[in-house]
């Protein structure tokens, strides 16, 4: 392979790792937050350290996460749970294979950048239809989860109002941390 299409695949494959694995970050966030809120509707200091010291601790995966999501009646009886669940899989398998998985050069062509398993020999790949299913999959969550400002600013897409109070409780939240000299 030539250096340019050389570099011109790596910087596909590096635009295509970036907005999966950031997307997939805000989604984890997203998770997390909606637990603790399951947990501790109201922000004090026993909710944001439950936050910040346990949900988003490195030990406590995004595969835990969702296990967690799962062993709760609350959500399981909600209309959307199966769908959900379907989407939260999907992106959680796409993480893992960005992360994970290696470039098959000689695979890739113009079009799609071509990534596999060196363990199975799986392969994944990534292009304009990917993208749009992963799309589709980052909205549901965010919608699910009520993230709205990400809604917004990355796809235009406006729901109820529920992001400010998130943002009051996230204030709230760092106030009381703050207060009892956690954050210093």
């Amino acid at each position: 392979m030539s250096s340019l299409k050389a570099k011109t695949v790596e910087e596909k494959l590096d635009s295509y790792r970036g907005k999966i694995l950031s997307g997939v970050t805000e989604i984890e966030k997203a998770l997390a937050w909606r637990l603790r809120v399951y947990f501790f509707p109201k922000s004090n200091i026993q909710s944001s350290i439950f936050y910040l010291e346990i949900l988003n601790a490195n030990y406590f995966s995004l595969e835990r996460k969702i296990s967690l999501f799962q062993k709760i009646p609350y959500f399981e009886k909600l209309a959307a749970y199966k769908e959900v669940l379907e989407s939260l899989r999907f992106v959680q398998k796409l993480r893992n294979e960005l992360a994970h998985w290696e470039l098959w050069e000689s695979a890739t062509n113009g079009d799609e950048v071509v990534i596999y398993s060196p363990i199975s020999f799986k392969k994944r790949k990534l292009n304009k239809k990917l993208m749009e299913e992963f799309a589709l999959h980052d909205k549901r969550l965010l919608k699910f989860f009520g993230w709205s400002l990400a809604l917004e600013s990355k796809y235009g897409i406006k729901i109820r109002d529920r992001s400010s109070r998130r943002i009051i409780q996230m204030k709230e939240a760092a106030r009381l941390l703050s207060k009892y000299n956690y954050l210093k």
